[in-house]
């Protein structure tokens, strides 16, 4: 009886050290997620996406409209948010390979504009990457 007591103990010990270790495992994965800018004419005309496995943010350009395709990516603080232009044209795609801390959740967003110069200059707005009215795409490096 001692030794059925003794085996249920340790079985019972290496249950939940398993159920443990899972829980803390899976607390920061790493995630991928697309975002598209609002469609135009029944088509979306840019998309941003972002791959965790090596923190690759790819921005393309969907649409022949004269307008640059853009992805727009924020973690941490207001003062973190990057907005990554595409200037190539329409069906082209542009990739950066970030330095992200693995675990980071990130939020992206995709719209479109004109460029004049800086980063958020000549952005449409009301495309697809207003962080305080657009719900963008939760991610995590």
């Amino acid at each position: 009886m001692n030794r059925i007591m003794r085996a249920l103990g340790v079985a019972v010990a290496a249950i939940a050290f398993t159920m443990s270790s899972a829980a803390t495992s899976n607390a920061a994965v790493s995630q991928d997620g697309t975002a598209y800018a609002k469609p135009v004419g029944g088509s979306f005309p840019a998309k941003a996406h972002f791959k965790a496995y090596g923190e690759i943010f790819t921005i393309s350009d969907l649409k022949a409209d004269g307008r640059s395709g853009i992805g727009v990516l924020s973690y941490g603080s207001a003062a973190s948010t990057y907005y990554y232009w595409n200037h190539s044209g329409a069906g082209t795609t542009i990739t950066k390979n970030l330095d992200i801390a693995e675990g980071t959740p990130l939020h992206i967003w995709s719209c479109t504009g004109n460029f004049q110069g800086t980063p958020t200059g000549g952005l449409d707005w009301s495309s697809g990457c207003n962080p305080n009215t657009d719900a963008g795409t939760s991610v995590w490096a």
